[in-house]
């Protein structure tokens, strides 16, 4: 597999639009840099919002990667849509790599899809055109509490079984934790290259100046991604409402809304209200352009995530964390999956116990009262971020892997 590819990566979300957009934008780059041909598919529309980053284009380029979307633009909300979407979706993504290869201009399929019924579809892509195929692997979803029949149900085993039966006949698997590998490991039935990549950040779209504090008179902390349970937004919430009665001159900034779907933002207004949290002590975004994130995150003195316990946490790795860094900011950050592994605490982050308010109260108190030693944090998370993260440096190491050199 040496020398540079002709890679078509498919996936359902480029080049925005939430955590694995990120992370995908930045793969490909990784690819681009060290002289690889990558081209994105798209089997389904956009789920993002419609009015932000590029939703409403059917194909485009970023960084010299063309990518299209090969059956609607934006994905539909009724079933009946959805079901069509995602079908002839498929569809065309075995036609359109059928054209590459005629082409000869196919190599290497590259799938951030893990769900059963995309997966077999892949896996046979793989087998009529004789094409080596790497599945990306970025995180495990828990069994939902719900009737055998029901929607959550259905989406849980589609996940469930592509992820136990069909990603194991991938020539190569990249993943994000190292659970997620002894995983893999433990159901393959032969060897297989396993890549761990927690993530990928391009620390320069950071290099912003002149960036005033969110609140003049206040220290913000900083929060972006999906605001849901599985991120601890409502254990974030309460935090801040025990530090904001401590300290009046703290303010909460919650950047981000669900990608899919109607707004949370109202709830967890709603929320905060009822905690005796002051609208004037927190800002809710809602869903937000990349291109002001790194500002909005700037802004601010501290950067949290508050993960609960749970398989999503151990399994995963918090895309967010790489742009934390990356804004030079002081992190506190649960102690959950490979954190542990990677950080040291009051070096690299401020650990807190998951799902414990009294403990992540007292380490944002602890970067409050220390700026000095925030300030140390906040250096020491950057540079580890710019050795491990930075798709830049991170290149060649993903070359090799997908050329399978030593």
């Amino acid at each position: 597999m040496g020398g540079n590819k002709n890679i078509v990566l498919i996936t359902s979300g480029f080049p925005y639009g939430g955590a694995s957009a990120n992370l995908l934008r930045y793969f490909v780059f990784c690819l681009k840099e060290v002289g690889h041909n990558i081209e994105v598919f798209q089997p389904t529309g956009a789920y993002y919002g419609k009015k932000l980053d590029q939703q409403s284009v059917r194909q485009g380029n970023i960084g010299g990667v063309n990518y299209r979307r090969l059956c609607f633009i934006h994905h539909p909300r009724n079933y009946l849509g959805k079901i069509l979407d995602n079908f002839l979706g498929l569809l065309l993504t075995f036609l359109y790599l059928l054209k590459r290869k005629l082409a000869n201009r196919l190599d290497l399929i590259i799938v951030y899809d893990t769900s059963f019924s995309a997966s077999l579809i892949h896996v046979l892509s793989k087998l009529l055109l004789a094409k080596k195929l790497i599945i990306i692997l970025p995180e495990f979803y828990e069994r939902p509490d719900s009737k055998p029949l029901s929607l959550s149900m259905l989406k849980w085993y589609n996940f469930y079984f592509g992820i136990k039966y069909i990603a194991r006949h991938a020539d190569k698997i990249i993943v994000l934790s190292s659970y997620l590998k002894t995983y893999m490991e433990l159901r393959l039935k032969s060897h297989k290259d396993i890549l761990i990549m927690p993530n990928l950040t391009d620390p320069t779209r950071f290099n912003i100046t002149n960036i005033k504090n969110f609140k003049n008179d206040c220290i913000t902390i900083g929060y972006v991604g999906t605001p849901g349970r599985k991120d601890g937004i409502f254990d974030l919430i309460r935090s801040f409402g025990t530090i904001n009665k401590k300290n009046p001159k703290t303010h909460l900034l919650i950047i981000g809304d669900l990608t899919n779907g109607d707004t949370i933002v109202p709830q967890l207004r709603k929320y905060a209200l009822d905690y005796g949290i002051d609208e004037n002590s927190i800002t809710f975004t809602g869903l937000t352009s990349h291109i002001k994130i790194p500002g909005l995150l700037l802004s601010c003195q501290i950067c949290i995530i508050t993960r609960p316990n749970g398989v999503f946490a151990e399994a995963g790795f918090p895309t967010k964390l790489g742009e934390y860094f990356a804004c030079r900011k002081p992190v506190v950050i649960t102690r959950i999956g490979d954190m542990q592994i990677y950080f040291k605490d009051k070096e690299h982050v401020v650990f807190a116990e998951p799902e414990n308010i009294d403990s992540i109260v007292r380490a944002i108190e602890y970067l409050i009262n220390n700026p000095i030693k925030a300030n140390e944090i906040g250096i020491n998370g950057y540079k580890w971020m710019d050795e491990n993260l930075n798709f830049i440096n991170q290149s060649k190491k993903i070359s090799k892997f997908l050329n399978g050199e030593p």
